[in-house]
Parts: C-alpha cells; sequence; structure tokens
C-alpha cells in the first residue's frame, strides 16, 4: 500500500491493489483519509473529493478541538514535562532526551508517533504499578489493555481483566495512581462499599 498526503495536508491517500472502490473514512484524530485503488486516475480522485467535500468539512470541524500533538507543544508525560521537537529529515525512534520529546519523518504522522509513545510508556507504567498493588492484595491481574475512550478513564471487569484510557499517561501521576488503585482494588471488591474504599486506601 502506498501512501500520500493531499495539497490540504489533511486528508491521507492511500493507494492499494486491493482497494476496489474509492472510500472515505475520518479517523479519531480528525484526519480524513481515502482509499482508492492503486490505477484511478487523479482527476477522478480530484472530483470525487469535491463531491464529497460538505462531509470532510463536518469531519474536520467535528475534531477541529481535539488535542493534536504538534511540534514546539509543551506537555507532560508521566508527569515529566517535555516540549515537541519535529525533524522531518532522519528517520529515528521517537524519544525523550532531558526536556525535549524528539519525533521524526513526516509532520502527518507526529500525533500519531507521539500518541504510540505515551500509550507505550503509560502501559508500562501501569503495568508495573497494577501489578505491585495486586500483590499486596493478594489478588491476581489476568489482563491489562489500553483503550482509546472517551467516556470512562479506567474499568475492571469480572475476569480480572484493566483497562485504562492511554491519555492518563498526560495526567497529573498522583491522578493515575489513584486510577490505578481504583481498579485494582476491584478485583477484590466489585463495588464501592466502605471495604473498597479501605482497600484503595490502603494502595
Amino acid at each position: 500500500m502506498k501512501e500520500s498526503i493531499s495539497q490540504d495536508k489533511n486528508i491521507i491517500i492511500r493507494k492499494s491493489f486491493r482497494f476496489k472502490n474509492l472510500r472515505l473514512r475520518a479517523d479519531k484524530s480528525g484526519k480524513v483519509i481515502l482509499n482508492i485503488p492503486f490505477f484511478c486516475p487523479t482527476r477522478q480522485v480530484k472530483a470525487f473529493l469535491e463531491k464529497h467535500r460538505d462531509w470532510i468539512n463536518k469531519q474536520q470541524n467535528k475534531c477541529a478541538d481535539k488535542l493534536i500533538f504538534k511540534d514546539k507543544m509543551t506537555l507532560s508525560i508521566l508527569g515529566q514535562e517535555v516540549q515537541i521537537h519535529h525533524n522531518p529529515t532522519i528517520h529515528g525512534i521517537t524519544r525523550i532526551q532531558g526536556d525535549t520529546l524528539f519525533v521524526f519523518g513526516d509532520e502527518h504522522f507526529i500525533h500519531r508517533r507521539i500518541s504510540d509513545f505515551i500509550k507505550k510508556q503509560t502501559a508500562l507504567y501501569i503495568e508495573s504499578k497494577a501489578k505491585e498493588q495486586a500483590t499486596r492484595l493478594g489478588v491476581k491481574i489476568n489482563r491489562i489493555a489500553m483503550k482509546d475512550t472517551t467516556s470512562r478513564w479506567g474499568s475492571c471487569s469480572g475476569k480480572n481483566n484493566l483497562n485504562f484510557c492511554w491519555r492518563l499517561g498526560l495526567a497529573p501521576l498522583s491522578v493515575l495512581d489513584y486510577i490505578i488503585a481504583h481498579e485494582v482494588a476491584h478485583l477484590k471488591e466489585m463495588n464501592h462499599s466502605k471495604q473498597f474504599w479501605d482497600l484503595v486506601g490502603s494502595i
């Protein structure tokens, strides 16, 4: 599959021999993605985009207020304040050095690469904390998963699965630690009784 970016920088065009028709969709960051057959004529693509211009504008406006990571932006990751530094001319692994978060490659990929980095670092932090707390309570965690949720920071299932929103990596550590403790305590008390809150307080 071949990927390019349209002139307005907001539409990702993906070509593949697998695609039989032109198809539009919007991802959660507000980017509009157009799948097209590999040898689709440019004029057909332009006509298709123009035909769906109102839908495209609606999707992009809908996500306009969402947090989008950009060059020079300052943010906090697991309690450490860093500034994004984007270098489009070389390839490299997204990483933190000192108080700088380095991200490489095409500008279009900044948000996704930083999101993936935060998700990975947050997962490592949560896994370490949750397992430590579960051991203290004498309970076992079946699985820990990072989710892209919009209405819940965390959850615990009856199968001892813990789910967390990856954006918790942007929260103060005290908030993240509390939510980890809250969900781990549910492994022993699947309710919000006094016993539950005592467990949360103990860890």
